[in-house]
């Protein structure tokens, strides 16, 4: 069950504007389930209502469905609650929720025309194996000339097609079904994501992807009124990376014992670089940590937000060259031994 940021940004606000107004919280919950579209959103709010009206806390009732409300969903709620501060803390979760949102929008963004070029690329050359190349391969084989040796791939590989196209075309499909699920399972998280971390240009982006929503969870969380504490267990456990995932572990334990969290940071110098663990010396001296977290995000945000469109300018000519390239390939396999018979033919 499934709710998207902008549905849940969209809701922490509602509620916000409704409760600042003087609703209850029940009614409150009943224009939200009015105004919700129909879906996996409607129904969970119908649940939460009536766990609310039968007594029970609404963190608590917001708890019970964790695949639509995150922890740091839940635990600015709870804090809310706590302090009398409920419709404080949603308005900054809705406004939490939709940097995020916009975050996540920007790198899909820039890498939507470099997909759409691969797809192009990869339809035009599964068209050209399957239905040109079988009709001219015969003509190259009568020909009793030394073929180069671009043609003869193209013959060989024109045979496989032949032979195995739909075993071919079968296991692509199952490929690009399959292999995104393999990828999401949790047993290859530590491959997986040391690949995004390390790959070229693409590691960049996720790291500080990851420490810019590392970093604005700690600050909504600590401005929610959270200790430091929870704060990091909560962070550990919403975080996506599985090594962000293990050193916060370690520096939630750390600041447990009494250590301070800027120097828990610096023990991973590979995914905490040293403007991180400043700026969080700079909170722990000042005791200003919401605003610092918060500037740190931003900082990142920017960051993440460059890089993947530096990402996206560079890839194109990449691209189109590389396309160019074996646009170029295949003309001159094609071109070439019928340029050598006609020029046997002058001579």
């Amino acid at each position: 069950m499934r709710v998207n940021l902008t549905e849940k940004a969209i809701l922490a606000k509602h509620l916000a504007v409704m409760l600042n107004a003087g609703l209850t919280l029940s009614e409150a919950l009943a224009v939200a389930i009015d105004s919700a579209a129909a879906g996996n959103l409607k129904r969970v709010l119908r649940r939460v209502r009536q766990s609310v009206e039968s007594g029970t806390a609404f963190s608590q009732a917001l708890g019970a469905y964790p695949k639509v409300f995150s922890g740091v969903f839940v635990s600015a709620v709870y804090a809310g609650e706590r302090s009398g501060n409920l419709a404080v803390n949603l308005t900054q979760l809705s406004r939490a929720l939709e940097k995020e949102r916009t975050l996540l929008a920007k790198v899909k963004g820039a890498m939507i025309y470099p997909a759409i070029v691969l797809a192009a690329a990869a339809v035009l050359g599964l068209g050209i194996a399957f239905f040109i190349l079988p009709k001219i391969t015969p003509l190259f084989r009568g020909l009793r000339i030394d073929l180069p040796w671009t043609t003869r791939f193209l013959i060989s590989f024109a045979d496989f097609i032949d032979a195995y196209g739909a075993a071919f075309f079968l296991g692509l499909v199952l490929a690009a079904i399959f292999l995104p699920w393999l990828l999401r399972r949790r047993s290859l998280a530590p491959l997986t994501h040391w690949c995004l971390l390390h790959f070229p240009a693409v590691g960049r982006i996720s790291a500080n992807l990851n420490l810019a929503r590392l970093a604005g969870t700690v600050g909504l969380l600590l401005k929610s009124g959270v200790n430091i504490d929870e704060t990091l267990t909560i962070a550990e456990k919403t975080t996506g990376n599985f090594y962000y995932r293990r050193a916060l572990r370690r520096v939630s334990a750390d600041v447990g014992r009494g250590l301070k969290l800027s120097e828990s940071f610096e023990q991973f110098p590979g995914l905490f670089p040293l403007l991180f663990s400043r700026l969080a010396r700079v909170g722990e001296v000042s005791g200003r940590f919401e605003e610092t977290f918060f500037y740190l995000a931003d900082f990142y945000e920017d960051e993440v937000d460059a890089a993947a469109k530096s990402l996206s300018t560079a890839l194109e000519p990449i691209l189109l060259l590389v396309i160019g390239l074996v646009v170029a390939g295949l003309a001159l396999s094609i071109i070439t031994p019928i340029y050598e018979i006609t020029g046997n033919i002058r001579r």
